[in-house]
């Protein structure tokens, strides 16, 4: 979105205007959540030891950086989602877009659910770019709505309220089924988070595409430990491109549930991701 132009426009018609959002098909806006609204209020979050603000335009003051960068933290470790805010005065050459798009690719080797905010001084076009869950989740509607207000924030300098904003873009997705593979309708994956935060345990479901070369146990154990640093939960994750789901938690899961979740690979075999879930999510609950 371009900021020289905000002055005299609406929320709407900046909504039809400077439209941002990852190359693929975005949800459709009857079905995504609703836009996020004007206010907003600060996040009391722990500190977080990881670097997910890059602020080269110098922009933020240091405790600003220190509470944005804790906040993407908490949505890195609580929503598995791989956030980056990123500021610059020299595009190097590339478009916006495609700036925010290897700044994904190099923060992250472009996997996961991205959520990365570029805040473009070159030529005054900023970028929300999502990618996996959060493009499934985080409607385009909500996406310039909350541009639009985080512009008006950066017009008047106040550039961590701007950021804050657009991270917390973040809230929208869910915390239990996580969608890194976009293999998912919103409305399926609504119905499943409403199920696991039902459940007396706590339990994630992790969908993704593993094409590297590490195997799925081990992928597993990084995101469990990354949700549930207390070791206190139990994370599924179904492999869409081996069709298996595989259950891990540092407590105790429920006996013989290895063997028994062959009857959700069956499911998934058949390109029943829906089923699979489910019946595996019955299983852990016994």
């Amino acid at each position: 979105m371009k900021k020289i132009f905000l002055a005299g426009v609406t929320a709407a018609a900046c909504v039809m205007l400077f439209g941002c959002s990852s190359e693929k098909a975005v949800p459709k806006e009857e079905k995504s959540p609703e836009a996020t609204s004007q206010p907003f209020t600060e996040r009391n979050v722990e500190h977080s030891e990881g670097t997910y603000i890059f602020d080269k335009a110098s922009l933020l003051s240091a405790e600003d950086i220190q509470a944005c960068n804790d906040y993407a933290g908490w949505l890195y470790e609580n929503k598995l989602i791989n956030a980056a805010v990123v500021t610059t005065n020299d595009l190097e050459g590339k478009s916006p877009w495609d700036y925010a798009v290897d700044s994904f690719n190099e923060i992250y080797e472009g996997k996961g659910s991205g959520l990365v905010i570029l805040i473009n001084n070159a030529t005054n076009e900023d970028i929300v770019y999502r990618t996996g869950s959060c493009l499934t989740n985080i409607s385009q509607k909500s996406a310039d709505n909350a541009m639009f207000w985080a512009t008006k924030e950066i017009m008047g300098n106040s550039y961590r309220n701007a950021v804050m904003r657009l991270l917390q873009l973040g809230e929208l997705c869910p915390g239990h089924m996580i969608d890194n593979s976009q293999v998912f309708a919103y409305e399926d994956i609504k119905t499943i988070e409403k199920r696991l935060s039902s459940l007396k345990k706590d339990v994630t479901v992790l969908s993704t595409r593993n094409g590297s070369s590490l195997p799925n146990d081990e992928i597993l154990k990084t995101y469990y430990k990354r949700r549930y640093n207390d070791g206190k939960g139990i994370m599924l994750m179904l492999d869409i491109n081996s069709r298996t789901i595989i259950a891990y938690s540092d407590g105790k899961l429920p006996d013989k549930l290895s063997a028994q979740l062959k009857s959700a690979y069956e499911l998934a075999l058949h390109d029943d991701y829906i089923a699979a879930v489910n019946k595996a999510i019955d299983l852990v609950e016994k």
